[in-house]
């Protein structure tokens, strides 16, 4: 049905892209701020990243309503500046704050091990032959990361295209994903062949968005040692 084409499944997989995009680029600069720290600083960082996956999630979302709802912290700091008012709640912004917020945490830990893995000598070697910072970070540094950033990126991505929490706590219902079009059909429709069908189209459609990420990746690895 062109409807449900329309409505869940593309806004599935555009909030699923587009919030792993955002909580790559967040993670990825917690990460390397993080692993570029002391032993002793970056160990309690780190433990601070895991805590925050300790508090369950809709937890977490309840603490995003009432930053996010209107009269809320937000709200008043936006008013209290002289900025016009943004709807966040019951809208896609807000489900995407609240899917990249819950997708940070998964993508940090992944890099951070690999970034403080990477020798510094690659860097020094990098700098001594003219590089800046900003050419070594594009030459060395995240080329090597490329292992925490797709292990990072595929576990934010599947956990957001299945989300059922975060669309129905934050979108009131009208932000329609597949994980809470399954719940409805089979909880308040009662219709658990249809349910069933949405949950294999949604296994179906993250195995195909992750073989075609993957295949981009190995392409690209596979031009770039050509290349060199």
């Amino acid at each position: 049905d062109p409807f449900y084409l329309e409505t869940a499944l593309w806004t599935t997989v555009k909030l699923s892209v587009v919030s792993t995009a955002l909580a790559l680029i967040i993670g990825y600069v917690l990460a390397y701020y993080i692993a570029e720290l002391p032993p002793d600083r970056r160990g309690f960082l780190t433990s601070m990243v895991v805590v925050s996956l300790s508090v369950n999630i809709v937890i977490r979302i309840f603490g995003l309503n009432v930053l996010l709802m209107s009269g809320g912290l937000v709200d008043s700091a936006l008013t209290f500046l002289g900025m016009p008012k943004v709807r966040i709640m019951y809208t896609e912004l807000g489900v995407l704050i609240g899917l990249v917020q819950i997708a940070v945490p998964y993508v940090v830990l992944p890099l951070i091990g690999v970034i403080a893995a990477i020798d510094p000598a690659l860097k020094e070697a990098a700098a001594s032959v003219g590089a800046n910072k900003y050419r070594t970070f594009w030459a060395v540094t995240f080329p090597l990361s490329l292992p925490g950033v797709v292990a990072g990126t595929l576990i934010a991505f599947t956990l957001n295209a299945a989300a059922f929490a975060i669309p129905a706590l934050m979108g009131g219902g009208r932000v329609r994903m597949m994980g809470m079009m399954a719940y409805e059909q089979a909880t308040v429709q009662g219709n658990f062949p249809f349910a069933a069908a949405v949950g294999i189209s949604l296994t179906i459609l993250s195995i195909v968005i992750t073989a075609i990420y993957l295949f981009a990746i190995n392409r690209t690895f596979r031009t770039a040692r050509k290349a060199a």
